[in-house]
């Protein structure tokens, strides 16, 4: 039986999620919070949504980006927004895999500096059906498909450090 991954690029108003069954993509979306209502309310919301996930398509393992950031309200907010997602993952006996997003550039990019652009790119030559989110024509929409193609990359930098996946880039 092949092993599901769901990738997940939190934040606190949108998530990328990706989910992988082996090597392939079997979904790539992102996820739309409220920012209305408490933080309690909005946190039944994270975990209403990222347990709706877990059952529909019952994963093994999250990957899932480490936060850098500097303290405000914000970024307090995401950090509890992780360990929920966090605590949801283990109460279901999966494994957590955390990226933070300099070394998922690198191992996905071979070069940790590459912009978010850079990796789009090389996540649309191993997933063509991804290339149709790369140019949008606003740019608002490419911040949207943004945190789709963060959480595709993540996902590819867990399958290439179990080494599923070689040679992703001509340079790595």
């Amino acid at each position: 039986m092949t092993k599901t991954i769901i990738a997940v690029d939190p934040g606190t108003r949108y998530w990328g999620v990706t989910v992988f069954r082996g090597t392939a993509i079997i979904l790539s979306m992102v996820k739309i919070l409220s920012t209305k209502g408490s933080p309690r309310k909005r946190l039944e919301e994270v975990k209403r949504i990222f347990s709706s996930l877990i059952n529909d398509y019952a994963p093994k393992v999250l990957v899932i980006e480490k936060p850098f950031f500097f303290w405000s309200k914000q970024s307090r907010f995401l950090d509890v927004v992780i360990e929920e997602i966090k605590c949801l993952a283990r109460k279901r006996k999966m494994k957590i895999y955390e990226f933070s997003p300099r070394t998922a550039r690198k191992i996905v990019c071979g070069n940790g500096n590459a912009s978010k652009k850079d990796m789009a790119k090389l996540i649309c030559s191993i997933y063509p059906e991804l290339k149709i989110r790369l140019n949008q024509d606003r740019r608002y929409k490419e911040i949207y498909w943004g945190h789709a193609f963060d959480s595709a990359g993540l996902g590819v930098c867990y399958l290439k450090t179990k080494q599923k996946i070689k040679c992703l880039a001509l340079n790595v």
